[in-house]
């Protein structure tokens, strides 16, 4: 089992991370929507974006946040409201996805400016989830007790990504 010093600093390195992932999502959506993209290469882009965000929000819903409600009950309530919006952006993101499909197989002649509108949907309510998550989890993860430790949590080691 880890140390709760090893503990500790892997929720600190969590949510420095955390914003990272965020800089790193909100860069490649800016290149998605301002046309840094080839119109040729949009879709292909655009289903990797879809997945990567997904993959993000799966990690979060799966293994940070169960560990996170167990360790403070009181956190549920916020980490429900943000599992509820992982959901809302999984819808975005199908919709996107399935125009950014269209524009890859060649299928729409309008398919770059339809999937860029769809985009602008999904940069507003990402970016209203990101400073939300940045604001109230990072802080959670930052003001976590070392001397307290988080092993009691779960029996198995978890990691983050």
């Amino acid at each position: 089992m880890e140390s709760t010093s090893s503990e500790y600093a892997r929720f600190l390195a969590y949510g420095n991370q955390l914003i990272e992932v965020h800089i790193g999502l909100r860069d490649l959506l800016a290149d998605l929507r301002e046309g840094v993209v080839p119109a040729a290469e949009l879709g292909a882009h655009c289903l990797a974006f879809c997945a990567a965000v997904t993959r993000h929000h799966t990690g979060e819903d799966t293994q940070v946040f169960p560990l996170l409600a167990a360790r403070d009950p009181g956190l549920r309530s916020f980490l429900a409201g943000l599992e509820h919006d992982h959901r809302i952006i999984a819808g975005l993101l199908t919709r996107a996805g399935a125009v950014a499909a269209e524009l890859r197989d060649g299928s729409t002649a309008d398919g770059a400016a339809r999937l860029r509108q769809e985009l602008d949907v999904v940069a507003a309510v990402l970016e209203t989830h990101f400073i939300g998550e940045e604001k109230r989890l990072v802080a959670v993860l930052n003001a976590i007790d070392p001397s307290v430790g988080l092993t009691a949590l779960t029996d198995q080691a978890v990691e983050f990504r």
